[in-house]
Protein backbone atom coordinates (compact mmCIF):
# COMPACT_ATOMS: atom_id res chain seq x y z
CA UNK A 1 0.00 0.00 0.00
CA UNK A 2 0.94 3.53 -1.11
CA UNK A 3 -0.13 7.05 -0.36
CA UNK A 4 0.29 9.80 -2.97
CA UNK A 5 -0.40 13.17 -3.59
CA UNK A 6 0.31 14.70 -7.34
CA UNK A 7 -0.17 17.69 -8.14
CA UNK A 8 -1.44 18.83 -11.84
CA UNK A 9 2.09 19.89 -12.45
CA UNK A 10 3.21 16.83 -12.39
CA UNK A 11 4.81 17.31 -8.81
CA UNK A 12 4.80 14.16 -6.39
CA UNK A 13 4.61 12.92 -3.39
CA UNK A 14 5.03 9.28 -2.53
CA UNK A 15 4.90 9.46 1.79
CA UNK A 16 7.75 6.98 3.03
CA UNK A 17 5.75 5.67 5.98
CA UNK A 18 2.85 4.75 5.92
CA UNK A 19 0.43 6.27 8.63
CA UNK A 20 -1.03 3.83 11.02
CA UNK A 21 -4.96 5.36 9.91
CA UNK A 22 -6.88 7.43 7.76
CA UNK A 23 -10.11 8.89 9.09
CA UNK A 24 -12.55 9.84 6.16
CA UNK A 25 -15.42 12.42 7.37
CA UNK A 26 -18.46 12.98 5.83
CA UNK A 27 -21.33 14.82 7.80
CA UNK A 28 -21.53 13.51 10.86
CA UNK A 29 -20.23 9.77 9.81
CA UNK A 30 -16.91 9.11 10.42
CA UNK A 31 -15.07 5.51 9.15
CA UNK A 32 -11.22 4.75 10.27
CA UNK A 33 -8.97 2.02 8.27
CA UNK A 34 -6.84 0.79 10.19
CA UNK A 35 -3.66 0.54 7.44
CA UNK A 36 -2.07 -2.21 8.88
CA UNK A 37 -5.09 -4.74 8.74
CA UNK A 38 -6.79 -3.12 6.10
CA UNK A 39 -9.30 -5.02 4.40
CA UNK A 40 -12.15 -4.32 2.06
CA UNK A 41 -13.04 -0.55 2.05
CA UNK A 42 -15.95 1.37 1.12
CA UNK A 43 -16.10 5.57 1.50
CA UNK A 44 -19.14 7.25 2.52
CA UNK A 45 -20.90 8.91 -0.17
CA UNK A 46 -22.97 12.30 0.56
CA UNK A 47 -23.39 16.02 -0.32
CA UNK A 48 -20.44 17.21 1.86
CA UNK A 49 -17.28 16.97 0.81
CA UNK A 50 -15.55 14.02 2.12
CA UNK A 51 -12.43 15.06 4.58
CA UNK A 52 -9.25 13.01 5.06
CA UNK A 53 -6.90 13.45 7.96
CA UNK A 54 -3.88 11.38 9.38
CA UNK A 55 -0.98 11.51 11.53
CA UNK A 56 2.20 10.55 10.03
CA UNK A 57 6.34 10.45 10.25
CA UNK A 58 8.33 11.56 7.73
CA UNK A 59 11.95 10.30 8.63
CA UNK A 60 15.12 11.82 8.59
CA UNK A 61 18.47 10.39 6.89
CA UNK A 62 20.08 9.00 9.76
CA UNK A 63 16.83 7.06 10.36
CA UNK A 64 15.36 6.47 7.04
CA UNK A 65 17.13 2.81 7.27
CA UNK A 66 15.65 2.23 10.56
CA UNK A 67 12.19 2.57 9.88
CA UNK A 68 12.25 0.72 6.14
CA UNK A 69 11.48 4.21 4.66
CA UNK A 70 10.33 3.77 1.08
CA UNK A 71 10.73 6.62 -1.73
CA UNK A 72 12.49 8.48 0.25
CA UNK A 73 13.03 12.09 0.38
CA UNK A 74 14.10 14.94 3.23
CA UNK A 75 11.54 15.78 5.69
CA UNK A 76 11.95 19.36 5.27
CA UNK A 77 11.43 19.72 1.28
CA UNK A 78 8.13 17.30 1.77
CA UNK A 79 6.66 19.69 4.23
CA UNK A 80 7.98 22.42 1.53
CA UNK A 81 6.08 21.06 -1.34
CA UNK A 82 2.83 20.55 1.06
CA UNK A 83 2.69 23.74 2.57
CA UNK A 84 3.54 25.74 -1.13
CA UNK A 85 -0.04 23.69 -1.97
CA UNK A 86 -1.61 24.51 0.66
CA UNK A 87 -0.66 28.33 0.38
CA UNK A 88 -1.09 28.43 -3.21
CA UNK A 89 -4.68 26.36 -3.29
CA UNK A 90 -3.75 23.91 -5.16
CA UNK A 91 -5.68 21.04 -6.19
CA UNK A 92 -4.41 17.32 -6.24
CA UNK A 93 -4.70 14.10 -6.55
CA UNK A 94 -4.80 11.99 -2.72
CA UNK A 95 -4.44 8.13 -3.83
CA UNK A 96 -4.34 5.54 -1.71
CA UNK A 97 -3.02 2.14 -3.26
CA UNK A 98 -5.26 -1.21 -2.54
CA UNK A 99 -7.93 1.05 -1.52
CA UNK A 100 -10.82 2.97 -3.29
CA UNK A 101 -9.30 6.52 -2.14
CA UNK A 102 -8.75 8.18 -5.26
CA UNK A 103 -9.94 11.50 -4.99
CA UNK A 104 -9.08 15.31 -6.11
CA UNK A 105 -7.98 17.09 -2.76
CA UNK A 106 -7.36 19.90 -1.41
CA UNK A 107 -4.90 20.76 1.99
CA UNK A 108 -6.78 22.18 4.33
CA UNK A 109 -4.55 22.12 7.62
CA UNK A 110 -1.07 21.09 7.63
CA UNK A 111 1.15 20.88 10.85
CA UNK A 112 4.48 19.13 12.01
CA UNK A 113 7.19 19.21 15.08
CA UNK A 114 10.78 18.43 14.96
CA UNK A 115 11.89 14.89 16.85
CA UNK A 116 14.57 12.71 17.98
CA UNK A 117 17.92 13.00 17.02
CA UNK A 118 17.50 11.53 13.50
CA UNK A 119 15.89 14.51 11.70
CA UNK A 120 12.67 12.69 12.04
CA UNK A 121 9.97 15.10 11.50
CA UNK A 122 6.19 14.35 12.91
CA UNK A 123 3.39 15.86 10.72
CA UNK A 124 -0.68 15.38 10.81
CA UNK A 125 -2.87 16.78 7.63
CA UNK A 126 -6.44 16.90 6.84
CA UNK A 127 -7.59 17.12 3.20
CA UNK A 128 -10.78 18.31 2.24
CA UNK A 129 -12.39 16.52 -1.24
CA UNK A 130 -12.67 18.94 -4.17
CA UNK A 131 -15.62 19.06 -6.00
CA UNK A 132 -16.95 21.32 -9.22
CA UNK A 133 -19.10 24.13 -8.96
CA UNK A 134 -21.55 24.67 -11.22
CA UNK A 135 -22.57 28.47 -11.50
CA UNK A 136 -25.36 29.31 -13.67
CA UNK A 137 -25.92 33.01 -15.34
CA UNK A 138 -28.69 35.14 -14.60
CA UNK A 139 -29.99 34.23 -18.49
CA UNK A 140 -29.54 30.72 -17.52
CA UNK A 141 -31.51 30.94 -14.65
CA UNK A 142 -34.29 32.89 -16.40
CA UNK A 143 -34.44 30.81 -19.08
CA UNK A 144 -34.73 27.53 -16.74
CA UNK A 145 -38.85 27.85 -15.91
CA UNK A 146 -39.72 29.55 -19.04
CA UNK A 147 -38.39 25.71 -20.61
CA UNK A 148 -40.42 23.73 -17.97
CA UNK A 149 -43.64 25.59 -18.71
CA UNK A 150 -42.86 24.75 -22.37
CA UNK A 151 -43.05 21.54 -21.56
CA UNK A 152 -46.23 21.40 -18.90
CA UNK A 153 -48.03 23.07 -21.99
CA UNK A 154 -47.62 20.33 -24.40
CA UNK A 155 -51.05 19.30 -25.37
CA UNK A 156 -51.79 15.79 -24.60
CA UNK A 157 -53.48 13.73 -27.50
CA UNK A 158 -57.06 13.36 -27.48
CA UNK A 159 -58.93 10.01 -26.24
CA UNK A 160 -61.31 10.59 -28.39
CA UNK A 161 -62.26 11.52 -31.82
CA UNK A 162 -65.71 12.53 -33.90
CA UNK A 163 -65.14 11.11 -37.44
CA UNK A 164 -66.11 13.92 -40.37
CA UNK A 165 -66.92 13.89 -43.71
CA UNK A 166 -63.70 12.87 -46.06
CA UNK A 167 -62.03 11.22 -42.85
CA UNK A 168 -59.99 8.32 -43.61
CA UNK A 169 -58.43 6.02 -40.67
CA UNK A 170 -54.92 6.94 -41.85
CA UNK A 171 -55.78 10.95 -42.26
CA UNK A 172 -57.35 10.80 -38.45
CA UNK A 173 -53.99 8.97 -37.28
CA UNK A 174 -51.70 11.73 -38.64
CA UNK A 175 -54.11 14.19 -37.10
CA UNK A 176 -54.04 12.69 -33.81
CA UNK A 177 -51.26 10.47 -33.24
CA UNK A 178 -48.94 12.65 -35.55
CA UNK A 179 -48.20 9.03 -38.08
CA UNK A 180 -50.42 7.97 -40.52
CA UNK A 181 -49.00 4.16 -40.40
CA UNK A 182 -50.77 3.81 -37.11
CA UNK A 183 -54.21 3.77 -38.41
CA UNK A 184 -54.00 -0.36 -38.05
CA UNK A 185 -53.64 0.73 -34.26
CA UNK A 186 -56.54 2.91 -34.28
CA UNK A 187 -58.64 0.34 -35.76
CA UNK A 188 -58.01 -2.56 -33.95
CA UNK A 189 -58.76 -0.09 -30.82
CA UNK A 190 -62.13 0.98 -32.42
CA UNK A 191 -63.10 -2.56 -34.38
CA UNK A 192 -66.22 -2.93 -32.30
CA UNK A 193 -67.45 0.15 -34.03
CA UNK A 194 -66.66 0.10 -37.52
CA UNK A 195 -66.76 -3.16 -37.92
CA UNK A 196 -64.66 -5.37 -40.34
CA UNK A 197 -63.82 -3.45 -43.12
CA UNK A 198 -61.63 -0.34 -42.02
CA UNK A 199 -62.21 1.45 -44.73
CA UNK A 200 -65.89 2.18 -43.73
CA UNK A 201 -66.03 4.69 -41.07
CA UNK A 202 -68.72 7.14 -41.20
CA UNK A 203 -69.47 11.03 -39.98
CA UNK A 204 -70.67 10.80 -36.12
CA UNK A 205 -68.72 7.50 -35.26
CA UNK A 206 -67.04 8.36 -31.68
CA UNK A 207 -63.34 6.31 -32.12
CA UNK A 208 -61.34 6.09 -29.04
CA UNK A 209 -57.31 7.18 -29.43
CA UNK A 210 -55.28 4.50 -28.01
CA UNK A 211 -52.77 5.62 -25.95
Amino acid sequence: MDFYLTASTGSRIHFPVNPEKVICQTQAKIMTFEVISLGEVSLPRGRVPTRFSWDGILPGELHKDAVKAKDWQAPKDILGMLSTWRNNGEKLKLLVTETVINHDVYIDSLGHTWSGGYGDAQYSITLVEAREMLVRTETETAAKPAIQEQVRATPQPPKTYTVKSGDSLWAISKKVLGNGSKWQDLYAANKSTIGNDPNKIYAGQILRIPV
